[in-house]
């Protein structure tokens, strides 16, 4: 693998609430290089957007604490910058697709607006060359009467229209690195189709590195090269997709692609992951997924498992991942 050119070293953001300590982020640790795809899965309130978000300086402090951990970006430990220096990379050499389109964009101002505010401060562009470029993005991300449209308000697209606008915006500063944060929800099949070929046009023509989040892993096994599974604020295991896709090696990673709809094979039900997610201020003791695992043994109870090299260059914080892995390949195949 090349140098990375993100690097996040134990990465630890806490919640402080009425209710407690939420350790939101316990540890994380991933890189990611120019050029590659990296997937992040897991179910809602795993940590996935929190971690990004604590990457580029956007929780709310309070009630949001970063007390522990690196973000090395290109030489650059991002959670050392003032806000000043993020501003200068946030939008330039790292974007961000936000998850919620519906409150994303600024309801006073005109999507040209928006969109030319950050090709005139960055790039350098004159009040016409960034219109035009505004036009161009967003009739790259399928926005009909692009010319038109480009000086609507928010409030006149529809959930999905916005959801492409963020994305122009995102990509329109052609960035280092991409951070896509469930970039084709609210998006038909055919426009996500086409956003995801832009992400990789972008990666070819570019070098762009993407970090990808989502719930869909059919779009991740198209998209990514690599990918980690978070659960309860850890990611619970990294591999490549190939790998992750055939052979688990956490049992979470299995109920994850247990729970996938298939068009063929097997009685046709969908099976769901037994049990809730954790309360993340009252974790169970040892591994936190043991209430819900079907492989569970004593251990598990008592012992936090370390995220450890599985033998397929990959590594799995699991007890039992050589049992699981052997489930996954009958399974599967």
């Amino acid at each position: 693998m090349h140098k990375p050119l993100l690097q996040v070293e134990d990465l630890r953001v806490e919640f402080h609430t009425d209710d407690g300590v939420v350790r939101a982020v316990d540890g994380v640790s991933f890189n990611v290089a120019a050029g590659e795809t990296l997937g992040i899965a897991g179910e809602s309130g795993s940590g996935k957007s929190v971690t990004n978000l604590a990457i580029l300086g956007l929780l709310p402090r309070p009630p949001a604490r970063i007390v522990g951990g690196r973000a090395m970006f290109d030489g650059r430990d991002l959670l050392t910058l003032s806000q000043p220096e993020l501003r200068r990379i946030r939008g330039r050499r790292v974007a961000m697709i936000f998850q919620d389109p519906m409150t994303s964009l600024n309801p006073l101002l005109t999507v040209a607006e928006q969109l030319t505010e950050m090709t005139r401060l960055h790039l350098g562009h004159t009040p016409r060359q960034a219109l035009d470029h505004a036009v161009t993005m967003l009739e790259k991300v399928g926005i009909p009467a692009a010319g038109r449209r480009v000086h609507d308000y928010p409030h006149q697209f529809s959930g999905g229209m916005r959801q492409r606008v963020m994305i122009a915006m995102a990509l329109s500063c052609k960035p280092d690195l991409l951070i896509a944060d469930e970039p084709t929800t609210a998006l038909d099949v055919t426009i996500q189709a086409q956003i995801l070929e832009l992400i990789r046009d972008l990666q070819r023509d570019e070098g762009t590195a993407v970090v990808l989040i989502t719930h869909d892993l059919g779009v991740m096994a198209n998209l990514c090269r690599r990918v980690a599974v978070m659960y309860a604020g850890r990611i619970v295991e990294e591999s490549s997709v190939d790998e992750l896709y055939s052979r688990p090696h956490h049992p979470y990673t299995l109920g994850l692609l247990r729970s996938r709809p298939r068009l063929s094979g097997g009685d046709g039900r969908l099976r769901p992951i037994d049990g809730q997610p954790p309360d993340l201020s009252r974790l169970p003791s040892g591994c936190a997924f043991h209430p819900r695992c079907p492989f569970v043994v004593d251990r598990c109870r008592v012992e936090r498992p370390a995220l450890l090299p599985t033998p397929f260059e990959g590594r799995a914080a699991c007890f039992v991942s050589k049992e699981v892995a052997a489930a996954a390949e009958v399974e599967l195949d």
